[in-house]
């Protein structure tokens, strides 16, 4: 075989192998939850927020009173070329403090254990007429007056 032939014979295994490359998902990991030795060093009913804070770092977000929990969020996301990213995992991490800001318990939740909240998308109207884009386009050339181009 000629080294010609041979060039033209790989262009195949090339173009293949490009295409494989392509199709290979990306994925992302976003936020952070300490590990299994970290959480083992937080005890209920003993560390308390100053302790959980040296132990595991600061959360990722907290409860909306008093700090009553704090949450480690993360996500694995996989995403193809052309495709709308997808989550593939996601692990949290739930700190609950009483009211003195002791240990009450810690959970760790996974993505099977999550559920999809529908938000509404219902919006207030303001009242008027919609108009379209040719109707805003063309809306004001149809209210001209002929006398408005004498001089």
């Amino acid at each position: 075989m000629r080294p010609r032939s041979l060039r033209r014979a790989g262009a195949p295994l090339v173009l293949a192998g490009a295409l494989v490359a392509a199709c290979a998902p990306t994925i992302q990991v976003h936020g952070y939850v300490p590990s299994q030795a970290d959480v083992a060093q937080v005890t209920p009913g003993v560390s308390n927020y100053e302790s959980v804070e040296a132990a595991l770092g600061r959360p990722s977000s907290s409860g909306l009173l008093r700090d009553s929990s704090w949450y480690y969020v993360q996500s694995t996301v996989e995403s193809y070329t052309y495709n709308k990213p997808r989550v593939i995992d996601r692990v949290v991490l739930a700190v609950d403090f009483n009211a003195n800001g002791v240990v009450e318990g810690l959970t760790r939740y996974g993505l099977e254990d999550g559920r999809i909240v529908n938000l509404t998308t219902r919006t207030t109207e303001t009242g008027g007429r919609r108009m379209g884009v040719l109707e805003q386009l063309f809306g004001n050339l149809l209210t001209l007056d002929a006398e408005q181009f004498q001089n």
